[in-house]
């Protein structure tokens, strides 16, 4: 038998307490920020469709036809087949120009839809799913049924059908990538579309549309200030750039100071032009969503310790102190709201160790925490994502935006002692029962809008359409304020789930952030925030308390979220502290194992045995184990469930001194999981 680890509770005394009285009192009468009310659902009598698929490169697809491997390819190409760098960069300026439009034509109600997956064998693409899921009659998420589409089948099309409904076009200058940032915030502003100076479809869309903003020549090297400005130069015409637009869009109040975009810039036209390849996703057809929320978009290294790769003869740490100025503006701005931060550091074509990307010491993780962080200390979280997952962009948020909310929910709630002595896990007495190892299989990471959109019920391993989802219990990682954004979608998850399927938040809250970096009044802010999603949509439980930077939480911040997920809190085991697991103001307190589920079952498999051996065997903690998948399938997890179970009855599990194992594993889901594990700690 595994002797019981003993476990104390967390300290308390009166100071502390009364401490909690006021931040909770605080905490219940504040009001959540939120960016902004979701529209009443909107069914609109029209939708216009554009089939972009042929424009779009899928950098995962093309990389796993080239090497074999899904990782990204090396930037020295060949351009995908059929296609020539000048056919790549005619696309991306296509895309670029009919995601801005689309963001200023859909600003108050959905007209224009992008197609930019193709179809596989019998599988729709990922935007012609979510059309045929919301043209399902009688379904909660049918939202567009009585919708009628029409097709339009070339750029002329679409530029006679909306011309009238943009003020015209702002032009980006190549040779600083930066403004086609810039560009995508006038574009919010101004109601302009955006197009690179030089584009090939230049011709085209002029013929149309008046150029009303040209940026070419405007941030020049050696520039003593900024233009039309008093503020010296920084040095750079790239944060040049970036500088000029906080005075001209975010100090003036003009953008939208609670929606900053993280989106790389202009560099894959940069990387066309010199005949190389882009590594992932190119951040086009993420921009709808900025412009239609009239958003502040740029693309700086957060690493002030070495010169990005896009601009390497900048003074050193002038990208970084750009950032922190934009973060700190946008703040001043927001009146004490929190800021949403849409996209995502670009890692794998700047400011990280992946190969050709330029930096020499800052791995992609360490980039994501760095901003991450800095965000978190200006009351700024990160829910949109964006990029490349498994080749696809997160296009036509624009649209998903006016879908239905979900209903209200309530949290599924604890099973009773009696279910489980019945089911052998409590002994008569009400105690765990000896002899089992409990597991939870948490499965994300569904925090930011992009894999939901993308993977949830689509692409790859389609986890959400998988055969096998509802035989076994799953902890979905999803972060319920996502019905801000793509609240249709939320609307079919919820709709389509099933008795195994169990919703906990993801981290870090209604959002990505880490608490720690949080000041006090934002924690509160954020606590309201999370609180008003929890209620609403029935969470009480934290499937993955990450706090980046931070390492292990402060323990009156962990102690706050007990108010918001009492039925138990799970945090990674690198950033817990001890002793572990435990009560938290009563709420059991458990461990993300570090070894993650991948690969393949076996592999996975063995992920479960080490950990079993180090955390239960070694450290002598009780016999309850977490395990973190990303975007994995019901099927794969099913799978290592099924070799974990029979490995163990076959006697195949051996210890380090050659010795047969039966840790019994249960795999449980994340309610049974956290009720035994506090009548275990009691």
């Amino acid at each position: 038998m595994i002797r019981k680890k003993t476990v104390q509770r967390s300290t308390f005394n009166v100071s502390r307490f009364t401490f909690h009285v006021l931040r909770f009192t605080l905490f219940i009468l504040l009001p959540a920020c939120t960016l902004a009310p979701s529209p009443a659902p909107r069914s609109p009598d029209l939708l216009y469709v554009f089939d972009v698929s042929d424009l779009h490169f899928n950098h995962y697809e093309y990389c796993l036809a080239l090497t074999g491997e899904p990782s990204p390819c090396s930037a020295e190409g060949p351009p995908p087949p059929g296609k020539s760098y000048q056919d790549l960069l005619r696309d991306y300026d296509t895309l670029v120009f009919l995601a801005t439009l689309q963001g200023v034509v859909n600003r108050d109600r959905p007209r224009l839809y992008l197609n930019h997956d193709h179809q596989r064998l019998e599988t729709p693409g990922v935007d012609a799913f979510w059309l045929e899921k919301y043209r399902e009659v009688g379904q909660p998420y049918g939202w567009l049924a009585r919708t009628k589409t029409i097709r339009l089948d070339s750029l002329a099309e679409v530029l006679a059908t909306f011309a009238g409904d943009v003020a015209g076009i702002v032009l980006w200058d190549p040779a600083v990538p930066a403004t086609l940032n810039v560009a995508t915030t006038t574009a919010g502003v101004e109601n302009l579309a955006v197009l690179r100076a030089g584009s090939e479809i230049e011709p085209e869309v002029t013929a149309r549309l008046e150029v009303k903003q040209s940026l070419v020549g405007l941030f020049v090297p050696g520039a003593a200030t900024l233009p039309g400005s008093t503020t010296p130069s920084s040095g750079s015409p790239k944060t040049d750039a970036y500088l000029w637009a906080k005075e001209e869009y975010l100090d003036s109040g003009r953008a939208n100071p609670l929606m900053l975009a993280y989106l790389e810039d202009g560099w894959p036209a940069t990387r066309y032009v010199q005949n190389k390849m882009t590594r992932g996703g190119v951040y086009a057809l993420e921009r709808d969503y900025v412009v239609q929320q009239r958003g502040f978009a740029f693309d700086l290294s957060p690493w002030a310790d070495e010169a990005p790769n896009d601009d390497p003869s900048q003074p050193l740490g002038v990208d970084a102190a750009t950032l922190k100025t934009i973060v700190e503006a946008a703040e001043a701005q927001a009146g004490g709201q929190l800021i949403k931060v849409w996209g995502f550091i670009p890692w794998y074509e700047k400011y990280a160790t992946e190969p050709g990307v330029g930096s020499a010491q800052h791995t992609p993780i360490q980039g994501e925490w760095e901003s991450t962080w800095l965000f978190s200390q200006h009351g700024a979280y990160l829910q949109g994502g964006g990029g490349d997952v498994f080749g696809l962009a997160m296009a036509n948020v624009s649209v998903h935006k006016f879908g239905p909310r979900p209903a209200l929910r309530t949290p599924p709630g604890s099973p009773s002692a009696a279910e489980l002595v019945e089911k052998g896990y409590l002994t008569a007495q009400g105690r765990v029962a000896p002899g089992r190892t409990f597991v939870l299989f948490y499965a994300g990471d569904y925090d930011l809008a992009h894999p939901v959109q993308v993977l949830l019920a689509n692409y790859a391993a389609s986890p959400w359409l998988d055969a096998r989802r509802g035989e076994i219990p799953l902890a979905w990682g999803l972060n319920p304020a996502l019905v801000e954004d793509i609240p249709g979608i939320m609307t079919y998850l919820y709709a389509t789930q099933s008795q195994q399927d169990y919703f906990v938040a993801a981290n870090s809250g209604a959002g990505y952030l880490n608490p720690d970096a949080l000041s006090e009044v934002d924690l509160l802010r954020w606590l309201g925030r999370s609180r008003e999603f929890y209620r609403k949509y029935g969470y009480d439980a934290q499937g993955f308390l990450l706090n980046g930077n931070g390492a292990a939480m402060s323990q009156l911040r962990l102690d706050a979220f007990t108010f918001l997920t009492p039925a138990g809190i799970l945090t990674p085991d690198y950033e817990i502290d001890e002793p572990w697991p435990r009560l938290q103001l009563g709420t059991p307190l458990a461990a993300v194992a570090t070894e993650t589920l991948a690969g393949t079952p076996d592999v996975a498999a063995q992920a479960v045995h080490s950990a079993y051996r180090r955390i239960v065997l070694e450290q002598q903690r009780p016999p309850f184990l977490t395990f973190r998948s990303s975007f994995q399938s019901a099927t794969f997890l099913w799978g290592v469930r099924d070799r974990i179970q029979a490995q163990d009855e076959a006697g195949q599990i051996m210890g380090e001194n050659g010795e047969v194992l039966h840790p019994n594993y249960t795999v449980v889901d994340p309610y049974t999981f956290f009720f035994l594990l506090e009548k275990w700690l009691e």
